[in-house]
């Protein structure tokens, strides 16, 4: 491993390892204009020399390499390489990434994960009534259809039956045929909303309006059970699609009888399930589904998987409204440990609608440890000057150019009407909806985003770790960069250079004593026996490669009971070469995957120098060291480097 690669690789790859050491005033060295702490040198020196690191190197052997990266990075900021888009696109890229594990607001995703734990342990049967209002609907459309909810409650709880007036009311057009029953589900099967309104219910009683971005529900919880858990199951499947005859739905069911019976005299059930099932997706399988919990399949699916007590256990014949089943129980866990659950648990807040709310939460955490301060009436002109084309994104920000006025403040800095306009005309396009309210949504967006920003600028100042690694990641970059221009692309573009260093250093690229020989493969040994016979005749006598192939098929009558092969072969390519004598003209037979070879000598070469193609890899990495060393020459010309030994010396 060359310098470079041994100082890039840990630079460049995420580290998990935590340096809470304060930054230090202690000057270790100064290269050009930069002055170099002994903490940063200390730091980085530790991490790249861990005792789990492939070379162990001293403090004065990691100072060099130190000192020649730092003259890289260093001259690409003078390059101004650090102000260019492409830079600065991926630096944040990195650095948004970074920022992810500080930007969360633990308790609450602790909270979040603890409650879906809690709800894993019960199952709810539940009824709703759907009132549709989208997120973007106006603030008159979105009264309308709360009030329309209050109504319909109220005639419940006046006495009306539920399903009847869910099949008159609800805009969940499964209504008209299940009277707006859902069934069973368990924690994030709905929407965080819906499920928060299940789950705050009581057993029998309506809930108040719940708001999701569907509209307004009214849920009824008609029943409760303890969790059923998660099952994984195989099943076969006969298919009775909609349409079918009497005829084809009684040989379906006779066919799925059939495969019953075949199980029950010991066939496998995976084999059956490959060949019959028409479920093809779980067939190449074997009949395999996906873990699900209840509320992911029909009812009658689910009731049958979950009633198989034992691993291996199969259901008779059951039907749904897609067709028969056969069920094989292959594994059934519980959700009732918390320390078992809560990596899947939190893995499913995380990526779920619930993340949001953890999110909310910490913004409203930063708003209030940083004094924000709203000034709402500035955001009431946006009402004006924005218009209908917004939604075909042909808005001009310059109608909001008189607008200069203080939006928001947080800390010490402040987002003006200029800020949002230039968010609004970045966002544009959206589904056409009443003006108010797009500047609305966009609005609470456009603070998360600032407050999120305000945030990780104060990230580096309140986490010396996080700091250290956006340091880490901004000099990479750039020494990536700038030694793919100075030496790796550079040794593979400069064609006229490499021949060059090529030329000059032939010598460094030798063949060794090569065997120039033929490989002959042979069906048997009595066609081995046969070669060598004609191949060990005197020179003058010993036939062609040819003639030898002719008179072997005039022998055997197969064209194929040998084959030659020429090559060069320097001991080590093949265990013949090593062990024949290449003072004798042909070597022992060996066996080879069920058929005999041996080596026929042609001559002896000598050692040479092997040809620019033959070599190309080890040539341009050679030639890469090379254009680093004449760079970093250069470089250490250019800056100077001044190194306080006697701090060096305080390093253990």
């Amino acid at each position: 491993m060359n310098n470079l690669t041994r100082f890039i690789l840990p630079l460049l790859l995420f580290s998990t390892h935590v340096f809470s050491q304060a930054d230090t005033d202690k000057i270790l060295m100064t290269i050009h204009d930069r002055q170099i702490s002994l903490d940063e040198f200390e730091r980085i020196y530790n991490k790249n020399n861990s005792s789990t690191a492939l070379e162990q190197q001293t403090v004065e052997e990691y100072l060099d390499l130190f000192i020649n990266f730092k003259l890289k990075v260093i001259e690409a900021e003078e390059l101004g390489m650090d102000t260019t888009q492409g830079f600065i696109k991926e630096f944040n890229g990195y650095k948004q990434q970074l920022a992810q594990p500080y930007l969360s607001d633990k308790e609450e995703v602790d909270a979040l994960v603890k409650e879906a734990f809690e709800r894993a342990q019960l199952e709810i049967n539940v009824s709703h009534i759907l009132i549709r209002a989208s997120a973007d609907a106006a603030p008159e459309d979105t009264l309308r259809a709360f009030n329309k909810t209050i109504e319909i409650r109220d005639r419940i709880l006046a006495g009306e039956d539920f399903g009847t007036v869910a099949k008159a009311t609800s805009d969940d057009p499964s209504a008209k045929t299940n009277a707006g029953l859902l069934g069973w589900f368990t924690v994030f099967r709905m929407v965080y909303p819906f499920e928060n309104g299940a789950y705050q219910t009581e057993k029998g009683k309506v809930s108040i309006p719940v708001r999701t971005r569907f509209g307004y529900h009214l849920i009824k919880v008609n029943d409760t059970r303890p969790a059923r858990g998660e099952v994984r199951v195989s099943h076969i499947m006969i298919m009775t699609p909609k349409g079918i005859n009497d005829e084809q739905k009684e040989d379906a069911r006779k066919r799925i009888h059939l495969l019953y019976d075949s199980l029950q005299s010991g066939i496998d059930f995976a084999d059956i399930a490959r060949k019959y099932s028409e479920d093809r997706g779980s067939a190449a399988r074997g009949g395999e589904l996906p873990w699900f919990a209840t509320g992911r399949m029909v009812a009658p699916f689910e009731n049958a998987a979950f009633a198989l007590a034992n691993t291996g256990d199969i259901s008779e014949p059951i039907q749904t409204s897609f067709g028969w089943h056969i069920i094989k129980l292959l594994e059934l866990k519980k959700l009732n440990d918390f320390e078992t659950a809560e990596a899947d648990l939190r893995a499913n807040v995380t990526k779920s609608d619930r993340n949001a709310y953890g999110k909310k939460a910490l913004v409203e955490r930063i708003k209030r440890n940083n004094n924000f301060t709203e000034n709402r009436e500035n955001l009431y002109p946006f009402y004006s000057v924005v218009d209908t084309s917004i939604f075909y994104r042909n808005w001009d920000v310059g109608k909001a150019v008189g607008l200069t006025e203080i939006l928001f403040t947080i800390g010490d800095s402040s987002v003006t009407q200029q800020d949002f306009a230039a968010y609004l005309a970045d966002k544009q396009g959206a589904a056409r909806t009443n003006i108010e309210v797009l500047v609305n949504n966009h609005y609470e967006k456009f603070i998360e985003v600032q407050v999120l920003q305000y945030e990780e600028d104060q990230l580096p100042g309140k986490y010396p770790e996080y700091k250290h690694l956006i340091q880490e990641y901004h000099d990479g970059i750039l020494l990536f960069d700038l030694t793919d221009q100075m030496v790796w692309s550079k040794a593979v573009e400069d064609s006229a250079g490499l021949e060059a260093f090529y030329a000059d250093n032939k010598s460094n690229y030798m063949w060794g004593k090569r065997l120039d020989a033929t490989l002959i493969t042979c069906r048997d040994a009595e066609v081995a026996a046969f070669a060598r016979d004609l191949l060990s005749r005197k020179k003058r006598k010993r036939p062609s490669t040819e003639e030898v192939q002719s008179l072997a098929y005039a022998e055997f009558s197969d064209s194929s009971s040998l084959s030659f092969e020429f090559n060069k072969y320097e001991k080590e390519d093949h265990p013949l070469v090593e062990k024949m004598d290449w003072n004798k003209p042909m070597s022992d037979n060996m066996e080879e995957n069920g058929k005999v070879i041996f080596l026929v000598k042609n001559k002896v070469l000598k050692p040479e120098p092997k040809m620019l193609d033959q070599c190309r890899g080890i040539v341009t990495a050679d030639y890469q060291n090379h254009l680093e060393t004449d760079w970093i020459e250069t470089l250490r010309a250019k800056y100077t480097v001044q190194v306080n030994r006697e701090l060096l010396s305080e390093i253990k």
